[in-house]
């Protein structure tokens, strides 16, 4: 897993927006494999909105505003997994990536 996160958090630091639609969606995809076989609380439903977003970023002209919000909605459920974290190391890293997708922070 750790090759996926640096892929990931090379995407959100160089500007997610430098990332091709394509890149996205195969990142997304990895992703969505990972998540299918991990054993934690949230997992199989950020998987399928992981899948959401490969679809969305695979289609021929990406729906920007609907990517914007599908982001922040993972955002929040990836910040939600880092709680769930067993590993410290691996919640900052998952902490890392909602943040670079503007999870919102919860009070």
């Amino acid at each position: 897993m750790p090759q996926r996160f640096v892929a990931t958090e090379n995407a959100f630091d160089k500007g997610i927006e430098n990332t091709s639609p394509k890149q996205g969606a195969k990142l997304a995809g990895e992703w969505v494999e990972a998540l299918r076989k991990a054993d934690f609380t949230g997992a199989k439903g950020l998987a399928s909105e992981l899948e959401r977003l490969e679809k969305l970023l695979n289609a021929d002209e990406p729906d920007t505003g609907k990517l914007q919000d599908l982001l922040q909605k993972i955002g929040e459920a990836t910040a939600k997994a880092a709680d769930r974290a067993d590993d410290p190391k691996v919640a900052e890293k998952v902490r890392k990536l909602a943040d670079a997708m503007g999870a919102k922070q919860s009070v």
